[in-house]
């Protein structure tokens, strides 16, 4: 049994976790894939134990930089492109994958763990 099997639910074949349940598949093994732009990871960042960033237009010509071996759970902003990239993995002969139901918006919603970014401090002096 892989880390995905009985977990959330399969949609016209595409298994969709909700978000705690990906955060357990993640901390077994699971690699996420962040389907992101750069711009938004930058911002904002899964805090999970392996992440690769790959941004979704660039995925079909990087297919040989993921673990064809591991499962993968995509995800981006709010899940729209991880059905695309599912299935182009898929196609590619990869088995184990699964997608993130909702992206980053679910996820911080649920309050999930988040790399904080650094806001970049203020130029003027405080009020006295």
């Amino acid at each position: 049994m892989g880390p995905f099997d009985g977990k959330g639910m399969v949609i016209q074949g595409l298994r969709f976790l909700a978000p705690k349940e990906a955060l357990d598949t993640l901390q077994a093994g699971a690699l996420l894939v962040d389907l992101r732009s750069d711009e938004l990871v930058e911002m904002k960042a899964f805090r999970v134990p392996e992440t690769i960033h790959i941004p979704h237009g660039e995925l079909s010509g990087l297919l040989s930089e993921l673990p064809t071996n591991r499962p993968l759970l995509l995800a981006d902003t709010s899940g729209v492109f991880t059905k695309d990239a599912a299935h182009t993995l898929l196609d590619h002969g990869f088995s184990e994958v699964a997608c993130l139901n909702g992206g980053m918006l679910a996820w911080d919603q649920e309050g999930l763990p988040l790399i904080p970014i650094p806001r970049p401090s203020s130029m003027g002096s405080a009020p006295a």
